[in-house]
């Protein structure tokens, strides 16, 4: 059997593959508009023989030179390979140094399979919804609430995670990730709160005594089941599907519809952290390249000003105590289309969000963020 190139797995993105010469594969990356045109994820199996294979990897042509540019922009970037489970990943260049190059029309990379034998090579790490159900069945074992907020637009279950608190008149905390698909880092951010609430560690524990804590890791589980970059299912970005939200405008999508009836007419609370990623240096940035958003003119948004000052604490933790600014020196703006902004101005929820660089976070990396952030915060509040 001779080595081949698929994407036709759960998160697999890749179209038009094709073999150009023995040992030398090509595919386009499957888009939905620039910038969200960046990621691909792609099998690479070996056959009889095994070998080095040599993977370029060309815009969506379907995008046109926006495309082009879009997902080009993000680059140069570390990219990454994972062997058997889809759990352990690295950097193409911890195995394979000086392989990665970055060109005008294409990035490229060289991996070597054994006879036999298969990995995946992506733009970044890969966390699929199958692994997530079973991720949370596991966290139900050690005393995590599990259930499904309700089924997504293709009928998926969205796994809900709810660490109930251990003291009285806690604080309703609530965590979000995976609006866009690719940035996979931002579930396994969600992943690592949930279980170092459940740690024996002396923070985790004091933690959840002041707070009870929600978690949806993954809202858009179709787009990641089906490799996308930043749409549903419906082809909306949930990101930017709340406008009017707080007004009574409902969201388009059916996840979003869901989410929002929830937290707005049963949750409502008290600190909500939405987690995101984007890739690479893009010119802008210093290592490790994350970034943060934040409200604009929060005293236009809060109507308490008690609750403005908790918002200027939590936003300046953003500031001081993460690598949150790494990306331009300079917060990133909470537009009146997004979540966190109607949940400020209609139920007062003080709205931390973190944009992790997924070039340069691996699983544990992502995770680690999570728990970090997230004990930030409540250092912060704990302080007031």
């Amino acid at each position: 059997m001779p080595m081949r190139v698929t994407s036709d797995f759960e998160c697999g993105n890749g179209k038009n593959i094709a073999e150009i010469a023995p040992g030398h594969w090509r595919l386009d990356e499957v888009g939905e508009k620039a910038p969200y045109c960046k990621y691909f994820c792609v099998r690479v199996e070996g056959g009889d023989a095994g070998g080095m294979l040599r993977l370029d990897i060309y815009p969506d042509p379907a995008l046109g030179d926006d495309g082009r540019v879009g997902m080009l922009g993000h680059y140069p970037a570390p990219l990454w390979f994972c062997e058997g489970d889809l759990d352990h990943w690295l950097p193409v260049t911890h195995r394979w140094p000086g392989v990665e190059s970055y060109g005008p029309d294409c990035l490229s990379t060289q991996v070597v399979v054994p006879p036999g034998g298969s990995l995946y090579a992506a733009s970044n790490v890969v966390f699929p919804y199958s692994r997530l159900v079973a991720w949370a069945e596991r966290l139900a074992q050690r005393g995590a609430v599990v259930d499904s907020l309700g089924a997504s637009f293709e009928g998926r279950d969205i796994p809900r995670i709810h660490v109930p608190a251990t003291g009285a008149h806690p604080l309703t905390a609530f965590v979000l990730a995976g609006q866009h698909p690719s940035e996979q880092c931002g579930p396994l951010a969600a992943c690592g709160i949930a279980e170092f609430l459940l740690s024996a560690h002396p923070e985790a524990r004091a933690i959840r005594q002041e707070a009870d804590v929600w978690l949806l890791p993954m809202i858009n589980v179709d787009g990641n089941v089906h490799g996308r970059n930043g749409w549903t299912m419906q082809d909306i970005n949930p990101c930017t599907d709340f406008t009017g939200a707080s007004d009574g405008v409902a969201p388009k999508a059916v996840e979003d519809q869901l989410l929002w009836a929830w937290l707005a007419g049963e949750l409502r609370p008290g600190l909500y952290l939405e987690f995101h990623g984007y890739l690479g240096t893009r010119g802008f940035a210093e290592r490790p390249c994350d970034g943060c958003y934040v409200l604009e003119r929060p005293a236009e948004v809060y109507a308490s000003p008690d609750r403005l000052r908790a918002y200027e604490a939590v936003r300046d933790t953003l500031f001081w105590d993460t690598t949150g600014l790494t990306a331009r020196s300079r917060p990133g703006i909470l537009s009146p289309d997004m979540l966190p902004y109607h949940l400020a101005r209609a139920c007062g929820t003080l709205v931390p969000f973190y944009e992790i660089n997924h070039a340069f976070a691996s699983v544990q990396g992502a995770r680690r963020k999570g728990a970090d952030l997230f004990r930030a915060l409540f250092r912060t509040l704990r302080a007031m």
